[in-house]
């Protein structure tokens, strides 16, 4: 659970690093944003995820949306009964296409992938900025080229620097370092962590239980519970929000 308040901070890090961004870029007359109502990006693209990316998913799923959980396997089923597997270039199975702007029905637990695109800058070959603009997005205004590299011009185009995929992304990789290279399709990782998840989650009932009828008092120092990422009570505990230097993200 440590782990996974450690993710969430990183993920709100990145929202609140495009949102002042974007309020930048419009602040310097070149405005960045997304076409109303798009989700153009989730229909052709299946998110690769680490253990503890797909873990965070299946934690979201068992806790707060079970119902999805059987929809992401009938569809892996009705490819199998047809012989097909999943192909990288076919939408996301949470993306729905019957609500337009509110596709993603995995939004708060959605992939670091999914988080960074559209609004965040990679480094070349030369370790400069890069940020280039979302097919869907219009063109700068003046301007014909869709792709700007190098801190200056960044600066002098939107105001400030796009926050850097690549920050993130090792973040994240450092928080489960054994993991890092076992990036794979949400549709081969999710199965393996929900499998992981559910156990962990009726051992930690079984032990709540156990507690609970127990003649001896829990010790005063256990943490209360508390809510996290709108996610249940009593499974993420106080200590889960304590600074990320304070735990071992390897262990």
């Amino acid at each position: 659970m440590r782990r996974f308040s450690a993710l969430d901070r990183i993920y709100a890090r990145i929202e609140n690093s495009q949102q002042d961004f974007k309020q930048a870029s419009s602040q310097a007359e070149n405005s960045i944003a997304c076409p109303p109502r798009c989700g153009t990006c989730c229909t052709h693209f299946t998110p690769d995820v680490t253990p503890l990316e797909a873990e965070r998913l299946a934690y979201y799923l068992l806790v707060e949306r079970k119902d999805l959980i059987e929809r992401f396997f009938s569809q892996i089923e009705s490819l199998a009964k047809a012989g097909e597997s999943w192909a990288v270039d076919k939408a996301c199975p949470f993306w729905n296409p019957d609500r337009p702007g509110e596709n993603c029905m995995v939004y708060p637990a959605r992939a670091l992938i999914c988080r960074l695109f559209g609004y965040c800058a990679v480094l070349d070959k030369q370790e400069r900025p890069s940020f280039a603009l979302c097919d869907k997005m219009p063109s700068l205004a003046g301007r014909s080229e869709r792709i700007f590299t190098g801190e200056d011009t960044l600066q002098r185009l939107f105001g400030r620097r796009p926050p850097l995929m690549d920050e993130f992304s090792r973040e994240v990789l450092a928080l489960d370092p054994s993991g890092a290279g076992e990036r794979r399709s949400v549709i081969e990782a999710l199965p393996v962590a929900l499998g992981k998840i559910s156990l962990l989650l009726r051992l930690a009932e079984t032990d709540e239980d156990s507690r609970s009828t127990a003649p001896v008092a829990a010790p005063a120092s256990m943490p209360a519970a508390q809510r996290s990422f709108g996610l249940s009570a009593g499974l993420y505990s106080s200590d889960a929000d304590s600074d990320p230097d304070d735990f071992p993200i390897a262990s």
